[in-house]
């Protein structure tokens, strides 16, 4: 149990930007994210005859579109904690000419031994 009785959980890695997470559940939550866009947009292409099931394949894009971008967004203001950078810095993964730039950074970069000011060990939620 963590110190402050807070346990990390599926929720707190993909929607809450307290904490801090290392580089592989960075790397293998982005991964799932590109993983659910594929199977659905594979479905849309195998269903694009059908005209009620395009449209649930659709609706299913647009939502898991939307959650994913709220997802990266928290993942990366996490793995920039752990870094030791500020939340914000996390809107550089939507500028499209730094979008690649940032992600690999974010991937390759060590993050802070020990303690900083967003958390006391990396992979938990924050204070």
């Amino acid at each position: 149990m963590t110190p402050e009785g807070r346990q990390p959980n599926m929720i707190w890695l993909f929607f809450s930007p307290s904490g801090r997470i290392t580089r592989l559940p960075f790397f293998l939550s982005w991964l799932f994210w590109l993983l659910i866009g594929g199977f659905v947009v594979a479905q849309m292409f195998a269903n694009e005859n059908h005209n009620t099931a395009l449209a649930l394949w659709t609706l299913a894009l647009i939502v898991s579109g939307l959650a994913s971008t709220l997802s990266i967004a928290m993942l990366a203001i996490k793995r920039l904690h752990d870094i030791g950078y500020p939340g914000p810095l996390a809107l550089c993964l939507f500028i499209p000419v730094l979008s690649p730039v940032v992600f690999i950074a974010l991937c390759l970069w060590p993050g802070v031994n020990g303690p900083n000011e967003f958390g006391r060990r990396s992979d938990e939620p924050g204070a």
